[in-house]
């Protein structure tokens, strides 16, 4: 397992229940994990399988996960402070921002050699023809969706054979970890799933306002966590299904990386936000604008989903303190 300058929270892919993980001990011949349902696991490393670093989460996400999981091992100085003292609160973390979309652009073009249609794009975040398939790349992920969430699968297709169909989506993905996706999708109770399936086939097939189809899909969204609690449903699951089947005219939203991009288009939206049609609404001219400066600049995104890479991948880069996010500019 090599080292990195930030926290690595994993997931096992056969056992999603587990939760997040951290590597507790890293030993020539094995790795030993904690992960969030309070078990440690040893596995031997030539026989790991299924353990992937997650790409759902911010780095501000990643290390509140690792501080809370490795709280469980206290040493004396870290451990609460006496009754009648306060606690002094870290500074939060912040993903680098940029102080211009030129600055935002050399590190896209500088990591992603070729932009778009370069290799390193093809191969982490689109997928291409000549490359295999694998979990996380987005091209795959969106012909799922056409082909499972078809209008006519609508009219022939069991509620619970779209159900299912929906959550393949979901899984297919890096997107939503799947204790905010597919899992949580899992406790939907049988009763709520008709309502789902009318409230996704019209989100995605209907006419008329597109933020009251949004409104009435989210309310549709009747999700639990493992205590049987009501699940707060986040952006990115409740934008992920359009997205991927019409990538051309809706975007998914990860809503920090969104407002860390919004004053780089000249707008302003709230990460804060619960997710809503007039919200959404927002967040997509967000990303309707970045389109536009990067086909300025002569990039040509095939779609929104290259857009939605492009915000994600550089608001969420966190660069070394010695290292500039760009070459500083001549006569500054």
């Amino acid at each position: 397992m090599r080292k990195t300058d930030k926290p690595v929270v994993f997931t096992n892919e056969s056992q999603p229940q587990w939760g997040f993980g951290i590597i507790l001990e890293d030993k020539p011949d094995r790795a030993v994990f904690l992960f969030e349902q309070g078990e440690k696991r040893i596995f031997k490393k030539p026989l790991i399988q299924g353990l992937k670093p997650t790409e759902a989460l911010s780095p501000e996400e990643l290390e509140a996960i690792d501080a809370r999981l490795r709280g469980r091992r206290l040493s004396p100085s870290q451990k609460a402070p006496a009754k009648g003292t306060k606690a002094k609160k870290a500074p939060a973390s912040k993903a680098q921002t940029y102080a211009s979309f030129e600055e935002q652009l050399r590190w896209f073009e500088k990591e992603f050699v070729g932009g778009f249609e370069g290799e390193r794009f093809l191969a982490e975040e689109r997928g291409g023809e000549n490359l295999k398939a694998k979990k996380g790349h987005k091209g795959p992920a969106m012909l799922l969706a056409r082909e499972q969430l078809a209008p006519d699968r609508f009219k022939s297709a069991s509620t619970e054979e779209l159900f299912e169909a929906a959550k393949r989506v979901v899984q297919f993905t890096t997107i939503v970890h799947p204790m905010e996706g597919a899992i949580a999708f899992g406790s939907m109770k049988e009763e709520d799933r008709a309502a789902f399936v009318a409230a996704l086939g019209e989100l995605l097939h209907g006419t008329g306002d597109y933020g009251a189809r949004f409104d009435r899909f989210v309310n549709a969204v009747n999700i639990t966590d493992a205590e049987g609690k009501a699940k707060k449903l986040t952006w990115p699951l409740a934008t992920l299904l359009p997205a991927m089947y019409h990538p051309a005219e809706h975007v998914c939203v990860k809503p920090m990386y969104f407002e860390q991009q919004a004053p780089i288009a000249g707008l302003s939206v709230n990460k804060s936000e619960a997710p809503s049609g007039a919200g959404y609404a927002r967040f997509l001219e967000v990303a309707r604008a970045t389109q536009k400066q990067l086909e300025s600049a002569g990039h040509r995104p095939r779609d929104l989903m290259d857009v939605y890479s492009f915000i994600w991948r550089s608001q969420s880069y966190k660069p070394p303190k010695s290292e500039p996010v760009s070459e500083p500019v001549s006569g500054a």
